[in-house]
């Protein structure tokens, strides 16, 4: 017991470090999504131009990167909420548990969407 308490005060403040960057990493990646889809032509909205920009590798990397920030701030942030329920030991190893689980589905099924352009 004393354990895994010992692991919870160590994890908590590491996993509120990575939400606070990933948030921070978001709205750069955000703002940077937003110049390039809406600032450099009235033309990149069209979906011909929005296949061929995805289509090359740096967009896919930088939209890659952006699901894998956006998605673990979501989930984090959604264990975090959760967790402030206090539903014990047992509860916080599920919430954990279900919240990796939909982490990691919506970011694999996100690159095979993104990879499959």
């Amino acid at each position: 017991m004393v354990e895994m308490e010992s692991a919870k005060s160590v994890m908590e403040p590491i996993a509120w470090i990575f939400q606070m960057l990933t948030g921070l990493v978001t709205i750069l990646l955000i703002t940077l999504h937003f110049y390039v889809t809406h600032m450099t032509s009235h033309e990149a909205l069209k979906y011909a131009e929005v296949v061929s920009r995805v289509a090359q590798p740096e967009f896919k990397a930088m939209y890659a990167a952006l699901l894998l920030i956006v998605s673990f701030h979501a989930f984090n942030g959604l264990r975090a909420i959760l967790l402030d329920t206090n539903a014990g030991m047992r509860g916080r190893k599920t919430v954990n548990a279900l919240t990796t689980l939909a982490f990691l589905l919506a970011f694999v099924y996100g690159l095979y969407l993104l990879f499959s352009i």
